[in-house]
């Protein structure tokens, strides 16, 4: 039985009960490499195969045969910190072959929301001594004039939202599962390709990435996305259009195991 996952989409972080901070992930490349991977192994006829879908709120999706809804388990998520549980837990409960991570996953979290003015009378009062520097960044890190997140923030004043960084999902891929051949993406902005190069192999040596998609963001569109499948350092192939780059993800990672 070949076991697959992918997760698709871009997570959403709360400020309020109201506002949120997302990104511009559609999910559609992810959803993509679903229906190439489902007829992949249905031109095969075969049968012995999973997959576990992990998508947003905001991914695109569209309804499946009947047919082909036994062999896909749908996972919701909503934040970054619900991927990080929902992927530990599958990795760890499952012997996972293949996993596709196309999803954009946040770097950033909200810690807190306060007032400019609250936040500088806090600064203000206080009791500098010895290392101020760390005095006034304990303050910016955590103070204690901030709005509850539960509700509405009012909008009658300016505001700083404090960010956190939300833990990397991607290592926990193969330090769970160290035989599990892994799609690693690297998106980057107005950066040459040799940049993008270096960027997207740092990505596969730090995490164990067997291949890596990579693509800068003026490249991004439905039928002109364009970017570089990459693997042992090397470009394989430069697919273009969402449909043609899943199908060569699938078709790279197929030839190496596909038929276990």
């Amino acid at each position: 039985m070949l076991n697959i996952a992918i997760t698709a989409g871009g997570t959403s972080e709360h400020i309020d009960g109201v506002r949120r901070l997302t990104n511009i992930s559609t999910g559609l490349l992810g959803w993509y490499c679903l229906e190439t991977i489902l007829d992949y192994f249905c031109a095969e006829k075969r049968s012995d195969f999973h997959v576990t879908y992990l998508f947003t709120e905001t991914a695109f999706r569209k309804a499946l045969d009947k047919e082909q809804l036994p062999f896909v388990d749908f996972v919701p998520v909503t934040d970054a910190e619900s991927v990080y549980h929902a992927v530990d837990a599958l990795t760890k409960s499952v012997p996972v072959d293949f996993f596709i991570h196309s999803m954009a996953i946040s770097d950033f979290t909200l810690a807190y929301v306060a007032s400019t003015e609250e936040l500088a009378k806090e600064i203000n009062s206080l009791p500098y001594s010895g290392d101020a520097g760390a005095t006034v960044r304990e303050v910016l890190e955590n103070p204690e004039n901030r709005y509850s997140l539960t509700e509405k923030i009012p909008s009658d004043h300016n505001i700083i939202l404090g960010l956190r960084r939300t833990q990397k999902v991607i290592p926990l891929i193969k330090r769970n599962n160290p035989n599990t051949f892994l799609v690693g993406f690297k998106l980057l902005k107005d950066v040459p390709e040799e940049e993008l190069i270096r960027v997207a192999n740092q990505l596969a040596e730090e995490n164990g990435c067997d291949m890596v998609f990579a693509n800068e963001l003026a490249q991004l569109g439905e039928s002109n996305h364009l970017g570089m499948l990459i693997r042992s350092g090397k470009v394989v192939d430069r697919p273009i259009g969402k449909k043609q780059i899943a199908e060569a993800i699938v078709r790279e990672m197929m030839k190496q195991g596909g038929n276990k």
